[in-house]
Formats: structure tokens, C-alpha cells, sequence
């Protein structure tokens, strides 16, 4: 469904029509030679898709249209129905106008912000992640630490390492106070969104950095809340919506993006680019309260990304546009003293692929075929522990057929009409490649096979094998929109087929305390785990192999109509009930989920907007696919001088399954109210929002624990969580020269308070130890503790985007200011209570912060041959070290950090 607006255009000269379109939609406009703009254009009142705004405002003026690349192409009528066999029109601009920069949405979309590709191309960092496009919006937030995204209740918050630099996947949003796997993201409206969470993980990180989570045999390396890793190259443009979500989309608790693809461009164009950073130019801070680990040193990594693009039209109606991106990053790390201080490097390879079949005819009928690529492969080896080699996957796919079209219905009140329609495929698999399904501790000072292999009498070794998680989503997805005796209609249908795998191939093994003796004798024959005459283990877990899979199937069906009251005193009042209801095959339930907006747009160009909502959300398939996993069998055997040292077979001694089930379970939901007011400011002017959203999630997923023997939980309802967020807003472009340029500027500033039950269902950690808190022994898990930067309440940001030199200098500058707020930290010392010591914690303030990022492009070259520019960026352009205070294993926080880069475009 394309985006609407509501539009209030008087029959103005064309020229002023323009500038109000391309202030409210964002597109920029050109003029072709000889078109003239003097004449005055029909009124556009209503809410409208773009293509019909400026079909009303041009009809039977003897002008006319196209859209290309965020920009609207003006002509004469005779000059588009004309031969085109034998005339080619090249678009010479003699007037043209700067899109907003970012787009604030009003009235029921007073939750959506739109960033052009102008925007996107200044905001994106050096690292090209395009979810941090959105990190100057009020009501988003970002992990600190995206290693480890699950740990809410973390105590010690982990700073930079090289395994985190390999990691090139984009970083976790938190939008209106729900976790980093709660939003709906996608890619031209088509889902992206990986349905088994990211909470498939014991460990509670997504990426291993130490032998703990190495060794956590079910933690499925490499989930991501997004099944496709999108390079932020290929994108025209990117929305974000916080609160006050249309009917239209469902399927999540936080809040809702939709990066839009490229279209193929009118003329044959090829682009070309490289970038590079690394520690070299990366300045590090130590922030740990206690003196670093001896083995601790800042990160050494170096990145390098390539790019390339070519887009052609085929015919009058059809375009091709195609891209291939690839990001690499190579870390060097020391493995520790005990394993010679050797030199590990690892590599991580991340492709980015697209190609786009376009076609689009002068009846506005568009079909769109689509597929994005996405392979991704993160090496990963220990610093404490030898053989231990594994690959990281991440491999994504999306593809799409769509079908757009306006419909001739002219009856029943029926106009404007369009129908639009997609059948789409999301399939993704993670999971690690590991050269050994064996680890074990060994002896290196006795001798025998494993004699000096590490420079400390008890050595790790080995890895649990392979482990893989897969998805697969069908989905059709159907849409209308009409106006109806001047009011707007959309209803619509969403039907999908989710197919989940996890599968462990072979078993794996873990095996602890060797007995070393020179009468060690093998019972048992091709023992593993013992050398005849030096040494064998005498415990040991297995961890099963398996296979599994999890199907079902949802389906939706949502219908909104805004209805338009004109006469009403000062202005006019628009009512917009939406209604959704979901149906899911895996909890089988059907919900009904209301959405309702009033707006009153008063005749001073102020709109008020109050809107009540109700969200439920779909990342379920992480309960079903933990319950797959047979769990652990431990194994034990005596081997001492009353058995003559001999290591005979293993006996089994316990078992532990974590079984995740329930019965009679509600979908969780999450209830929204919202307020906004929307108006320009006086003798200023510019777009000025502010708004309040207070959410409450009601029926989240918890766990009870029913069988004290084994870890044996049942799925409830208990878990709750809570989000109140009041945000201002003010945007305006300068497009008169000032100060030497053109400018967009924009600020906001925002109060939040995040809560969160403590029920949860993944969070916890069973090896947390307790601590002293508030003069009392306290769980971790009990308290709200540091959760990256997602619970600092108060935050002001801002943006400037520049162009000097008739666009030849272009500048992005993004600034953050962090209020103090209070923590739950390490003090540092200890209480020993009944034979017991815990480490004190206590409350404490972080100093406020301000962080500066600068992206710089310069056209070094210009002419018919193309366009070279270069790139910089440098984030943390004031080499702030960061509040949080680190462990003492990870101790460096990054500081101010460089990319440069190189930009062919033809």
C-alpha cells in the first residue's frame, strides 16, 4: 500500500502547489524546459496517495508528471505523448527545490518519521548499518553491547572487544520501551523478521567471547532479530513508526520500520565504492572500576567495504536495477599465557545481493520483482583454549513478486482507488560450524598426546560441535485503498506459513577432570577421553544429537476508515477507527486488536491528535524450538588406586532437560494511549511535534519452574511491562543560502521511563551468584540494572545536514546529549554473611554525556565521466569515553573512530 498523506492545497499557482507537496512528502521537484509553472493547479484536498495528489492538481492544465529516484519530473503533456521512439527528453532542470530532510508525521501518523536517501546517505555511520539511521529519534534506543542483547539484569556490562568488532550485523533498536526482537521490520513492506527471537540463547549472547559461552552446548550462535542483514547502499528511503501503527501492520510490541528499495533509475547509471576503518584509527578508554586484566587489550581489527550498482531502464516500461556489496572485518587477538600468547586471527565475511525486475506503465500499473541475498560468516576461535575453531552463520533471504494498480471504481461513493498485492518469501539459517564435537580438559604436563600443549597443568580443548537453526516464511499479503464519499478506506488480508528447524547433527561431548597416572589403563575401546598409561577424564555430559521442526500458520484481516467531519468550528476533525484480527495456529488463539485515531486540523495549521491502541505480538517460535533440544545426560567414573586406575565405562548420574511448555496460553499484547500536537512555529517555522506515548504489556511470556529434579519450566502469562515516553520536536530545512550553504536541521528532546517484570522468560542465568544490594542478599535478576543505554530517561538529540558549494560539500553532523541518571554498579568490595562472600553493589550516578558524529562527502572529481567523492566518517568526533563503568576482562570503551572512503558514480 502506498503511503498517504492528507493534503489541504487551495487552487494555487503550480509552482506554490509543488512546494507544498514536496514540504509534506519529501520529494523534490524538477521542472523540464518548457514547462511553465505560472498557471494554477487544481486543489488537492483529502488524503491521498502522492500519485493521486498530483494527478488532481495537474489535471487538464496541460502539465504532467513522473516519479523517479524521490523526485517529481515535471513536463508538458505533449512532450510524454509524443513518439518516444524518435524524440529522447532528457530532463533539463531549470528550477528545482531541496526534499525535507526527514519527514514528521502528523495526525494518526504522528508515530512515523521519513528519512530521504538524502538523509540515509548522510546518517548512515561507517560501519553502513541502517538501523542507526534512526538514532536522533526520541523513542528509539540502541544495546550499548549488542554481544550480549538478552542480558537485561547484567551486572557488569562488557566493554568493546575484537569478537564484538567482527561482528558486523546490524545493532539491536529498542523502539517505545520494547526489546530489540519486538518490532516488525521490513524491506518494501515484506517481513524480515526472524520469529524464533533472539532468545533461543542459555547463555544470553549472541556471539561467543569467552570458554563460559563457548561451552553453552544449545546457545544457537549468530540469531539476530532480522533474518536479512540489509546494506544501507541499496536504500531510497526509511521509515520509522513508533506509536499510533496502522491497522495494517501487526506482529510486534515495539514499533514498526520499512526500509524501501531503489528503484531502477530512468537512465543507465553504475556506481562504485570502498571503505575502510580500524583500530589504527580508533582511540580506546579505560572504564573499569578495577584495574584491567592482565590479558585485556584494547581490540586490533581492520574493515574494509566494497560496493557496486547498475541500474538501467530495458524498455519504455521496464527497469532493471542490480548491487553487490561485500563488508569484511579481520580481528587479531593474543590468546592468553597459559596458551603461548599465540596470534589468532579470524575473519568475518558479510555479502549483501540484490536484484530488481521493474515495471511500471503510464496507467500507474507496477509490477516488482525482487530478491536480496544476504550470506554472512563470522570465524570465531578462543583466546583461552585450543582447537576450538568454529564459523558463525547468518545466511539471509527475501524475495518478493508485487503487483500495484490504480482501479477505475466510480460508483457507490467509490474513488481514487488502488489495489496492491505481494507474495513474499523470508527464509534465514544461523547456527555454528565447529571443527570439533568434543571438548575436554586435559593434563599437559604428564606426557602423552597432549604433553606441553598448553603452558599450564590443566588445558582446554576442543568445541560442542554444530548447531542450526533455520526459518522459512510464506506469506500473500493483499491491500486496498479507496476514497469513499470523501472519506479514506483500507482494509486488507495477511496470510502466512512460518516452517522452523533446529538441529544438532551429531553429539556432542564434554569432559572435565583428568586423573593422570602412569597405571592409567583403557577399558574401554577408541576411549575418547582416556590415553593408556597417562591420563582419562572422569566426568563427563553428553549432549544429544537431534533433529526438529515447528509449522504453523497466521492469518490477518484489518480494515480502517478515517472519516472527515469539514464543519466543524476552527478547522476540521477527522475520526479513524481501525480494527485487526490475528489468528495463529501455534497458541490458537484469535485476537482482536483495536486501533483507533482522532485528529482535529484547526485553521491555524495546528493538529491535534489523540490515539488509543493495541498491539500482540508474533516471536513465539523460540519457546517451541527450545523444547526440541533432548538436553544433557551427565556421565561419572571412578579412576583411583582401589580400581587399579582403570577407566572403565561411563554411568550416567543425572539428567537435565529444559522442557518449555504450557497450555491455555494468551498471545501478549501491549496497550498504547498517545497524544500529539503538531504545528510550525511562529516567524520560524519549520515542523514542530510533541507527544506523549504510554504503554502497558500485559500477558508477557514467563516461566514456573515444576520439577525441582530436572530444569523443567511451563510457559505463563505473568510477565508485564510498562514504557511512558514525553518527546518534543522541531525540523526545518534552510534551502536560502545561509552561512555559505543549504541546510536541515533538526532537535528533540525526551523523557522515558522503561519497566520491565522481572518474571521474564529467558533473562535469567541459573550461575548468577547473589549479591548484596541495599544492605541485603538480592538476586541479580531481582533488579533493574544496566541494560546497555536503554534505560537513560533523559536525552537530547539534533542533526544538521549541509551543502556548500552548490552541493559539491556535504556534511551530516548528529549530536547526543545524555542526561545523569542513576545505576545499580560494583562497588568493589565484599560482605562475607554466614561463611558466604558476595560482592556490594550499590546505587550510583553516571555523568551526563555528549556525543558528536560528523559524515563529510566531497566531490573531488565532477564531469560527464562521473562523479568522485570522498567519504569520511568519524563517530565520537569528541573521543568520549561512555558513563557505564566495564568489567574488568573488557575494560575498553571505543572512542573517537575514523572511516574513509571512495564514491564512483556514473
Amino acid at each position: 500500500m502506498k503511503r498517504e498523506y492528507r493534503f489541504d492545497i487551495a487552487a494555487v499557482p503550480l509552482m506554490d502547489g509543488l512546494e507544498q507537496i514536496s514540504e509534506l512528502t519529501g520529494y523534490s521537484f524538477s521542472v523540464v524546459t518548457g514547462s511553465n509553472l505560472a498557471g494554477t493547479g487544481n486543489a488537492v484536498q483529502g488524503t491521498f496517495d502522492l500519485q493521486q495528489a498530483l494527478t488532481k492538481m495537474f489535471k487538464d492544465t496541460g502539465l504532467t508528471f513522473a516519479l523517479a529516484d524521490r523526485q517529481i519530473v515535471v513536463t508538458t503533456v505533449n512532450q510524454v505523448s509524443g513518439d518516444r521512439g524518435t524524440e529522447t527528453l532528457a530532463p533539463v532542470i531549470i528550477q528545482a527545490n531541496e526534499a525535507p530532510s526527514v519527514y514528521l508525521g502528523v495526525g494518526s501518523e504522528s508515530g512515523a518519521t521519513v528519512y530521504s536517501q538524502q538523509q540515509i546517505e548522510g546518517l548512515v555511520q561507517g560501519d553502513s548499518d541502517p538501523n542507526k539511521i534512526f538514532r536522533a529519534n526520541p523513542n528509539v534506543q540502541f544495546q550499548a553491547s549488542y554481544s550480549n542483547p538478552n542480558r537485561q539484569n547484567r551486572l557488569k556490562e562488557r566493554g568493546d572487544s575484537a569478537a564484538a568488532e567482527q561482528d558486523l550485523r546490524p545493532a539491536g533498536v529498542s523502539i517505545s520501551g520494547g526489546k530489540i526482537d519486538q518490532n516488525n521490520i521490513m524491506l518494501d513492506g515484506v517481513s524480515v523478521n526472524t520469529y524464533a527471537g533472539t532468545e533461543t540463547n542459555t547463555s544470553g549472547s549472541s556471539i561467543p567471547d569467552d570458554d563460559d559461552n563457548l561451552l553453552t552446548a544449545d546457545s544457537v550462535w549468530g540469531v539476530h532479530p532480522q533474518s536479512v542483514y540489509i546494506d544501507a547502499n541499496i536504500l531510497e528511503q526509511a521509515e520509522i513508526i513508533d506509536s499510533n501503527v496502522s491497522a495494517k501492520y501487526g506482529g510486534f510490541q515495539g514499533g514498526v520500520v520499512n526500509y524501501k528499495v531503489k528503484d531502477p533509475s530512468l537512465d543507465p547509471t553504475f556506481s562504485a565504492s570502498i571503505k575502510r576503518g580500524g583500530s589504527n584509527w580508533t582511540d580506546y578508554h579505560v572504564k573499569s572500576a578495577e584495574a584491567p586484566d592482565g590479558d585485556a587489550v584494547p581490540p586490533k581489527y581492520e574493515k574494509l567495504f566494497y560496493n557496486a550498482s547498475a541500474s538501467t531502464p530495458l524498455s519504455d516500461d521496464w527497469g532493471m536495477l542490480v548491487s553487490a556489496g561485500r563488508r569484511t572485518a579481520e580481528t587479531t587477538r593474543t590468546a592468553s599465557e597459559d596458551y603461548f600468547g599465540r596470534q589468532i586471527t579470524n575473519t568475518t565475511k558479510a555479502d549483501n545481493f540484490l536484484g530488481k525486475l521493474k515495471y511500471e506503465n503510464d496507467d500507474g500499473l507496477a509490477l516488482t520483482m525482487q530478491v536480496v541475498y544476504a550470506p554472512y560468516a563470522q570465524e570465531w576461535e578462543s583466546i583461552r583454549r585450543i582447537d576450538s575453531k568454529m564459523d558463525i552463520l547468518g545466511n539471509g533471504l527475501n524475495s518478493y513478486v508485487g503487483i500495484e494498480t490504480p482501479l477505475d471504481w466510480q460508483s457507490g461513493g467509490f474513488s481514487d482507488a488502488s489495489f496492491e498485492t505481494k507474495l513474499s518469501l523470508n527464509s534465514s539459517e544461523v547456527g555454528r560450524e565447529a571443527d570439533a564435537n568434543i571438548a575436554r580438559q586435559v593434563k599437559s604436563n604428564v606426557g602423552g598426546q597432549f604433553g606441553g600443549v598448553c603452558d599450564a597443568t590443566n588445558c582446554n580443548l576442543g568445541a560442542l560441535g554444530d548447531l542450526y537453526q533455520s526459518q522459512q516464511e510464506l506469506s500473500y499479503q493483499a491491500d486496498f485503498t479507496a476514497s469513499h464519499f470523501g472519506n479514506r478506506l483500507a482494509f486488507g488480508a495477511d496470510i502466512r506459513r512460518i516452517h522452523a528447524e533446529s538441529e544438532r547433527p551429531e553429539t556432542a561431548y564434554n569432559a572435565r577432570s583428568s586423573t593422570a597416572n602412569a597405571a592409567i589403563t583403557c577399558a574401554v575401546a577408541d576411549d575418547p577421553f582416556c590415553e593408556n598409561g597417562v591420563q582419562a577424564n572422569r566426568f563427563m555430559t553428553e549432549y544429544e544429537a537431534y533433529s526438529g521442526e515447528v509449522s504453523f500458520y497466521t492469518g490477518a484481516l484489518y480494515g480502517q476508515y478515517a472519516l472527515n467531519f469539514d464543519h466543524v468550528p476552527f478547522g476540521d476533525l477527522e475520526v479513524k477507527p481501525g480494527l485487526r484480527l490475528e489468528r495463529d495456529t501455534f497458541l490458537g488463539k484469535t485476537n482482536l486488536a483495536p486501533r483507533f485515531s482522532t485528529t482535529y486540523h484547526t485553521d491555524w495549521d495546528i493538529v491535534f491528535n489523540a490515539g488509543w491502541n493495541r498491539y500482540y505480538a508474533s516471536n513465539m517460535l523460540s519457546y517451541a524450538l527450545r523444547d526440541l533440544s533432548p538436553g544433557a545426560t551427565n556421565y561419572s567414573r571412578t579412576i583411583n588406586a582401589g580400581n587399579g586406575f582403570v577407566a572403565g565405562a561411563f554411568n550416567a548420574t543425572s539428567s537435565s532437560t529444559t522442557n518449555y511448555g504450557g497450555s491455555d496460553l494468551k498471545t501478549p499484547f501491549t496497550d498504547e494511549r498517545t497524544a500529539s500536537v503538531a504545528f510550525p512555529l511562529p516567524a520560524i517555522g519549520g515542523q514542530t511535534r510533541l507527544k506523549v506515548v504510554q504503554r502497558k504489556g500485559r500477558d508477557q511470556f514467563s516461566r514456573i519452574s515444576t520439577d525441582s529434579g530436572s530444569r523443567e519450566y511451563n510457559l505463563s502469562n505473568e510477565g508485564s511491562s510498562g514504557y511512558l515516553s514525553y518527546s518534543i520536536e522541531w525540523a526545518k530545512d534552510f534551502k536560502e543560502d545561509l552561512l555559505g550553504g543549504s541546510h536541515s536541521f533538526r532537535i528533540n528532546g525526551q523523557y522515558g521511563e522503561r519497566t520491565a517484570s522481572n518474571n521474564s522468560y529467558f533473562d535469567s542465568d541459573e550461575e548468577d551468584e547473589d549479591i548484596i544490594f541495599d544492605g541485603q542478599i538480592t538476586d541479580p535478576s531481582a533488579l533493574s540494572l544496566i541494560t546497555g543505554n536503554l534505560d537513560e530517561p533523559w536525552i537530547i538529540n539534533s542533526s544538521l545536514s549541509s551543502q556548500f558549494d552548490d552541493g559539491r560539500l556535504r556534511t551530516a553532523l548528529t549530536g547526543r546529549y545524555t542526561f545523569p541518571y542513576m545505576i545499580v554498579a560494583d562497588t568493589g568490595s565484599n560482605r562475607t554473611i554466614n561463611g558466604t562472600t558476595y560482592d556490594v553493589y550499590e546505587q550510583r550516578q553516571e555523568k551526563a554525556r555528549f556525543d558528536l558524529d560528523l559524515n563529510l562527502d566531497y566531490d573531488l572529481i565532477r564531469n560527464p565521466a562521473g562523479v568522485l567523492t570522498l567519504n569520511a566518517s568519524i563517530e565520537n568526533v569528541l573521543n568520549r569515553g561512555g558513563a557505564h563503568t566495564l568489567a574488568s576482562d573488557y575494560p575498553y570503551r571505543k572512542g573517537r573512530t575514523v572511516w574513509l572512503g571512495l564514491t564512483y558514480v556514473y
